[in-house]
């Protein structure tokens, strides 16, 4: 029989009475992992309710800590889950024990992806609005973009001022991000391994499988960054590489101490959730046609 070791075994000791916070990270499949949070835990859940802001101000996380704040604590110890955009150190005001968890995406896919869901708002210009060769890229008046585009995933775990500018984000804050991973959050999930991720943390809490459907698919958009600035973000988030690196090994270990069984059983779930997602969009187009009213679901994911 495989044996895993004590380091996994530890984690394994996690169970449905820790309080948990998923600290949602734009366009890292937060939105999937949500859904699935709901479908996992079905005690009381708190969402921060900054899921429309396409960055968390400084103001918008007082707002919302004082909100918690105010939350008597009788009341406050029945949540289960805290969940949705927001900084690192939420966990200072909640009664113990916490746990936290998050996912990571490649740096610039991210960047990327949120770049476009941005234009796609109409929250920037159509046109592309970056230039290189100014100190802050043209970015001043798109402070969403200056958060996302300079290690906003380092940003977020090291718990620094929202409001820190454009390029300021440091070594220092890089100590800070991998600290707080290692110290406080219990799972960090890959999106770009997001069902194994889903295995390892059946492992982890003891989840059940659940399939998940996309929705939320944005149209395809041919647009693409020029590669110049493509490379530019590349080399301006080497701190986020670092924080995805970090992760990625921590990932790859758990999924390897579980050897085979944890491949099948990875397999298995790949097969079925396409199955699962076939049927939907069958059930979908059944529905389009007799003019029957969608359900929203529960677990989209982004482009």
């Amino acid at each position: 029989m495989h044996r895993v070791n004590s380091k996994v075994e530890n984690l394994i000791s996690s169970s449905f009475s820790d309080r948990l916070i998923f600290l949602h990270i734009h366009k890292t499949a937060g939105m999937s992992f949500r859904g699935l949070l709901c479908k996992n835990y079905r005690g009381k859940h708190f969402n921060t309710e900054l899921d429309k802001a396409d960055r968390v101000t400084a103001s918008d996380w007082n707002q919302c800590l004082t909100q918690i704040k105010n939350i008597p604590e009788y009341e406050l110890e029945q949540y289960q889950v805290f969940k949705g955009h927001m900084r690192f150190g939420l966990h200072e005001i909640l009664p113990p024990p916490v746990e936290y968890i998050t996912f990571l995406r490649d740096p610039v896919k991210r960047a990327h992806s949120h770049y476009k869901m941005l234009r796609r708002k109409k929250i920037i210009p159509p046109d592309p609005i970056i230039n290189l060769s100014k100190s802050d890229w043209n970015l001043a008046n798109y402070p969403e973009l200056c958060y996302s585009f300079d290690n906003g995933q380092t940003r977020t775990l090291a718990g620094v001022d929202p409001d820190l500018p454009f390029g300021a984000c440091s070594e220092k804050h890089l100590h800070m991000a991998l600290e707080n991973m290692d110290r406080h959050f219990k799972f960090v999930g890959l999106t770009e391994q997001f069902n194994l991720s889903l295995m390892l943390l059946g492992r982890v809490y003891g989840w059940k499988w659940h399939f998940y459907v996309p929705d939320n698919v944005a149209c395809i958009d041919f647009f693409q960054l020029p590669s110049v600035v493509i490379e530019a973000i590349r080399d301006l988030n080497r701190f986020d590489f670092e924080l995805y690196r970090h992760a990625q090994e921590r990932l790859q270990r758990w999924a390897d101490n579980y050897g085979w069984g944890l491949k099948a059983e990875h397999r298995l779930y790949n097969l079925g959730n396409n199955l699962h997602r076939h049927l939907h969009m069958g059930r979908h187009c059944v529905k389009q046609r007799f003019g029957i009213e969608r359900r929203p679901a529960m677990t989209p994911i982004p482009d």
